[in-house]
């Protein structure tokens, strides 16, 4: 419960919803950038290995989703950035808009 207050005190932060290696967990990342950073930084990203075993050496602040009822319900309404990290042919950040950005080294087939 009181991480569930933690990502409603700071659900108005620039955050993304990232679940790594097909939903064996999910976090809340807060990447203490502006999107468009973001974004530019991930696309020079050569490679997501440094992710493949835990997303928390990422920039900023990654909370593990301990109440997957929150991370769904922010999901849904559709106003945050999402990411799935695994390995370099399925890794990808998403804008609320549902555009597709890809690291560097991106190895998969693209939306």
């Amino acid at each position: 419960m009181a991480m569930q207050k933690d990502i409603e005190r700071r659900q108005n932060e620039f955050m993304v919803l990232l679940e790594e290696e097909y939903g064996y967990k999910h976090w809340f990342w807060f990447p203490r950038m502006m999107p468009f950073e973001l974004e530019a930084w991930w696309e020079k990203l050569a490679t997501v290995d440094p992710y493949f075993r835990t997303p928390e050496p990422l920039p900023g602040d990654i909370l593990f989703a301990e109440d997957m009822e929150c991370w769904y319900s922010l999901q849904e309404n559709g106003r945050h950035y999402q990411a799935h990290t695994h390995c370099d042919d399925d890794s990808w950040l998403m804008s609320p808009s549902e555009k597709y950005i890809y690291h560097r080294g991106y190895e998969g087939e693209r939306e």
